[in-house]
């Protein structure tokens, strides 16, 4: 498709150019001329890209006379695609996920159900270090295969970047493997994205998840460890370093040396904070500038202040207060006090096994006060800011990666209304 040589419009180097969008749902951060509401829609809709980024977005008619091939050693220029009228958004981002364990964790679930505490499973040596066991003895190809089985999952529900984290490892062996599988399942050019999954990879480390049983004795032992061995000899390989503060994981001094010396290393921080209790987690994310803090079922309004102030992302995990039937937190108490607000799906095997961030959306919606829109963006632009990614992804704007998902629906409200069903097509990448 080449520009018409008397046409007004200026010719745009482009790629791909995506046609017949029905509701461009943008999120966009800046205002864009044509498009309505809080989401900044456009309704039929175009755009273009160019070397995987978007050069241009506005209506269909428009998109005709304005584009010629970005390569000049190309035969018929621009490949069209053809969105057949449905409705598309950005890529949606999960910013918290446990994806890379062996075995599974049902019995805990009916347990749990039955009236025993995720407390008391801790305490019994269960939870995190059955599946540390499983993890352990399985070998690297088998991991291998469930990581990529489960990305093939999130990227059919609508999922283009997730993080995720180490954790069930616990020793520096394990730890590394897991380190290793996770950032080889990127590829390894510029744009970071999965070329078989097409599916962005963020590595977290977090060894600091529960003491293994080898260091109950000596938990300070462990902790040396990880400050003395894991972080420096995973520098470059994962980008996160998070921790599990809690009294059944990690104390609030313990979580704090180990969050600081990796960030002298160069981490970019994280950390589980207030799940169980008020473990001062969302107050210690905010004193060292953390990216975002987890959970934060328990936190205190003066913490939630101090996360705002510090520009703390709020990443909230619907998945497992689903699980373990616990009260939800209120979206309301974080977004009417200015707080950046993300949505993931905590997908792991004993508290959250849900890979489908239509679902958090969902109970995001249903159970914790979310309109749809202010859902949307917790699991679009908030997720990426969550991953300090907000500059490259989570919004459909010029200048930003092309990462987009294609909904199976005539209108975006859709989303949430219609349960129970995988609504996205397909996603679309381009690099």
């Amino acid at each position: 498709m080449m520009p018409d040589s008397d046409a007004s419009q200026p010719s745009i180097q482009a790629s791909t150019v995506i046609r017949n969008i029905g509701q461009l749902v943008t999120i966009a951060q800046q205002p864009i001329p044509g498009a309505s509401g809080p989401l900044q829609v456009i309704s039929h809709a175009a755009l273009a890209v160019r070397r995987g980024v978007i050069v241009w977005i506005g209506p269909d008619n428009e998109a005709e006379p304005m584009f010629q091939s970005s390569s000049a050693a190309s035969a018929d220029g621009i490949t069209i695609i053809d969105a057949e009228g449905v409705v598309v958004t950005p890529g949606l981002v999960d910013s918290h996920t446990h994806l890379v364990f062996a075995g599974d964790r049902a019995e805990e679930f009916h347990l749990r159900h039955a009236g025993v505490s995720y407390g008391e499973l801790l305490a019994q040596g269960r939870g995190i270090l059955t599946t540390m066991k499983d993890t352990r003895s399985a070998d690297t190809d088998t991991l291998v295969a469930l990581a990529k089985a489960r990305l093939d999952t999130m990227r059919e529900h609508g999922t283009t970047t997730v993080e995720v984290k180490t954790g069930y490892g616990l020793d520096k062996i394990t730890e590394e493997t897991c380190l290793r599988i996770i950032t080889n399942l990127n590829a390894l050019g510029e744009s970071g994205i999965n070329k078989l999954g097409r599916i962005r990879v963020v590595p977290t480390f977090l060894g600091a998840h529960t003491v293994p049983p080898e260091y109950q004795e000596q938990r300070s032992a462990y902790v040396d460890l990880i400050i003395e061995e894991m972080l420096p000899s995973f520098v470059g390989l994962a980008r996160f370093c998070d921790v599990f503060c809690e009294h059944e994981a990690f104390t609030l001094e313990e979580s704090r040396r180990i969050l600081t010396r990796a960030k002298e290393l160069g981490y970019q921080l994280k950390i589980h904070a207030d799940q169980l209790s008020p473990s001062g987690g969302a107050r210690l994310a905010a004193e060292l500038g953390a990216v975002s803090a987890d959970h934060l079922d328990y936190t205190s309004d003066a913490d939630l202040d101090a996360m705002r102030d510090a520009g703390v992302v709020a990443t909230l995990l619907p998945g497992s207060s689903y699980s373990l039937r616990s009260p939800y937190p209120l979206a309301r108490r974080f977004i009417d006090r200015g707080l950046h607000v993300a949505l993931a799906t905590d997908f792991n095997p004993g508290t959250s096994y849900c890979e489908n961030m239509q679902m958090m959306m969902g109970l995001a919606m249903s159970s914790m006060g979310m309109t749809l829109e202010e859902a949307l963006m917790a699991a679009t632009i908030n997720g990426a800011r969550a991953l300090a990614l907000h500059d490259k992804i989570g919004s459909v704007e010029v200048g930003k990666r092309c990462e987009l998902t294609l909904w199976s629906i005539n209108d975006y409200h859709e989303i949430g209304y219609h349960f129970g069903v995988n609504l996205v097509q397909s996603v679309l990448v381009r690099w």
